[in-house]
């Protein structure tokens, strides 16, 4: 998918993901007298029939909280199942797709590409406006996704929804391998992220303590990004 290249991810379901869901990104820079024709030519494309694979749904999001070593200005996720990103990716000589880059090209930037998928999901989908980005290096994959399926078993409140993935390609030399997504309401929220343990019972907070024994020395965060909605097709 040529030109426009990203930063992250992302998923849907209910409750605990039954089915896992792929993603890849694409993040580039946009000038500010620029972004309003930017967002009107997503919008327009992939508004448009047969713009997509059935199954696959498209983001387009501003970054906006984000540190100097990686900071690009947008990103544009695709999501779906395997089988269909598997066709979103395999539809051959598309002249609408290839006008839509040509015209996006002439008002961004290349910036960076990923693909990965997300492994465990809970909370309620919705469409969240805003999502905070935690990015992991993990040692242990599945002993670490063990423990953080176990506390959000217990704890995970009910106005946001946070999913736990992997990284399989586009990785930086920063070495990330994990992820955790969550998807709240508002900034409001975004700013409290830590505040609703206050809420749980003790119970939940030994379930806490758990997960941090697990991530000490087990895991590394390599850096954090908000990032807000500005479409869904």
């Amino acid at each position: 998918m040529k030109t426009i290249i990203l930063s992250l991810l992302l998923l849907t379901s209910l409750n605990l993901l039954a089915q896992e869901n792929y993603w890849t990104d694409y993040a580039f820079n946009v000038e500010v007298e620029d972004e309003e024709i930017v967002t009107k030519l997503t919008n327009d494309y992939f508004s448009s029939p047969n713009s997509k694979a059935e199954g696959v749904t498209v983001f387009l999001f501003e970054n906006h909280f984000k540190d100097s070593s990686n900071n690009p200005s947008h990103t544009i996720v695709f999501t779906g199942t395997l089988d269909a990103m598997g066709k979103q990716y395999s539809q051959g000589d598309n002249l609408s797709w290839d006008l839509f880059l040509t015209k996006l090209n002439r008002y961004t930037k290349s910036y960076s590409s990923a693909a990965g998928r997300s492994l465990i999901s809970f909370g309620v989908a919705g469409s969240y406006p805003v999502q905070n980005v935690y990015i992991l290096k993990v040692k242990n994959g599945p002993k670490f996704a063990s423990a953080w399926e176990n506390y959000n078993t217990k704890a995970n409140p009910e106005d946001r929804k946070v999913s736990f993935g992997q990284f399989n390609l586009g990785r930086s030399t920063n070495g990330e391998t994990h992820y955790v997504l969550s998807e709240v309401n508002s900034f409001k929220d975004a700013f409290r992220m830590g505040e609703f343990r206050d809420r749980i019972s003790s119970a939940k907070n030994t379930a806490w303590n758990k997960f941090l024994e697990e991530f000490d020395g087990n895991a590394a965060m390599v850096r954090t990004f908000t990032r807000t909605v500005i479409g869904k097709w």
